[in-house]
């Protein structure tokens, strides 16, 4: 395992600005030997607690059993983020003896802690990039203060691309939801699962809306402080000229450009699975045909300046 600890990098960003895409692009450096550590909210989301926070329920850490308990918590599937089900269902490979005896190695602060999950998953002469956890966005300096010569990559988009993505994802959630609950003959939750349909398009509205422009003014109050450790990359720079991009990206991060960088796996898209390799170029525009009219002036009203500030204006 290497411990690149002066070298970590963070993805950080709002949900649907690429977050994962950059995860991907970085996976793919080193001949492929590089790790970026999944989703674990160590340190918090936006409006609720991580797992830093729900340690102290284990007690005082320099207590040996305390520690297994906190290690059996989290191959529970308690802990929320894509680290800790993969953790629990085995596919990250780590037996809860080699956890626990890697954090008992350690002096059981926060810091050593998160170090430890970082870096545990990385085997057979891996290399280890660093964590992609977005909404570490609002810990950025917590994350430099434990690792000052880290690298920040802060994801960015259209805030109109976010909403529409956003909105089809969850509308399309609650019907599900909606659904499964008619076949389950729950027709009273069925039906009030639809009709809150009206409510919950405003609250996403609402929430990517002032949550975007926290993310912006975020931007440049750590590019003031963080000059040499923060960098901000646009979805739509990276898509539109990846070569360019993931170069300039390399160049801020220290790390040697490799070819394979220019073809992560397209996932995770709301619109459609594709199974194949690359930057799809659509996903710049096709938010532009789902948009309505009043999402837009919305958005006009409340973040025209910053729409503006960003080239976010045609």
């Amino acid at each position: 395992m290497s411990n690149l600890s002066s070298e970590y990098i963070f993805i950080v960003g709002l949900p649907r600005t690429g977050t994962k895409l950059m995860m991907n692009v970085l996976n793919g450096a080193q001949g492929h030997s590089a790790k970026i550590t999944p989703e674990n909210f160590f340190l918090g989301r936006a409006f609720l607690p991580g797992v830093r926070r729900k340690m102290s329920a284990f007690g005082d850490l320099t207590i040996d059993t305390n520690v297994e308990r906190f290690v059996a918590a989290m191959y529970s599937g308690k802990f929320h983020g894509d680290y800790w089900d993969r953790l629990a269902d085995g596919r990250m490979e780590i037996d809860p003896k080699q956890m626990v005896e890697a954090i008992l190695e350690t002096d059981r602060t926060h810091r050593a802690i998160y170090e430890v999950i970082l870096t545990i998953h990385c085997q057979n002469g891996e290399t280890l990039l660093g964590d992609k956890t977005g909404p570490h966005l609002y810990h950025v300096p917590t994350l430099l203060e434990w690792f000052p010569e880290a690298k920040v990559v802060h994801t960015f988009r259209d805030p109109r691309a976010i909403l529409v993505s956003e909105h089809k994802k969850r509308l399309e959630q609650l019907q599900r939801r909606a659904n499964k609950s008619l076949r389950n003959g729950e027709w009273v939750k069925a039906y009030l699962l639809r009709g809150i349909r009206p409510i919950v398009s405003l609250l996403i509205v609402f929430y990517i809306t002032f949550a975007w422009l926290r993310a912006a003014r975020l931007h440049y109050r750590y590019k003031r402080l963080y000059p040499s450790n923060y960098r901000l990359s646009k979805f739509e720079d990276l898509v539109s000229d990846p070569e360019k991009a993931v170069q300039d990206l390399c160049l801020f991060l220290g790390l040697e450009f490799d070819q394979e960088m220019l073809h992560p796996p397209k996932v995770d898209s709301s619109y459609e699975r594709d199974a194949s390799s690359g930057f799809d170029t659509r996903t710049l525009t096709r938010w532009r045909q789902s948009i309505q009219p009043w999402m837009k002036v919305w958005l006009s009203f409340w973040g025209g300046r910053y729409l503006k500030k960003f080239n976010y204006v045609s």
